[in-house]
């Protein structure tokens, strides 16, 4: 598993509805998780974080200066490396 920053426009991911609740955490203190991605034939597509950077996108038209920027942290998941396999920690168990 690798974790690097990227630029918003890097990553594929649906444009989803998310909640007020959502777009106000963001706002206040950003991704508390980093978005998890996969990399196909050379680009990013999303697995995990499709209503966060929908919020950020959307954060981003209001004010294009928002304090956290239009970079973001992704986990770069099923590189070719053993160890990109998903922390048990983060696994959902519901």
């Amino acid at each position: 598993m690798r974790i690097r920053r990227f630029h918003l426009n890097q990553i594929r991911y649906n444009k989803t509805e998310y909640s007020a609740s959502l777009k106000a955490s963001i706002l206040r203190i950003g991704f508390s998780l980093p978005i998890r991605a996969s990399l196909q034939d050379d680009k990013l597509i999303c697995l995990d974080g499709h209503k966060r950077l929908s919020a950020l996108e959307d954060i981003l038209k209001e004010n294009p200066d928002y304090k956290r920027g239009d970079y973001v942290y992704v986990e770069i998941m099923d590189n070719g490396d053993s160890r990109s396999n998903d922390s048990w920690r983060r696994r959902n168990l519901h």
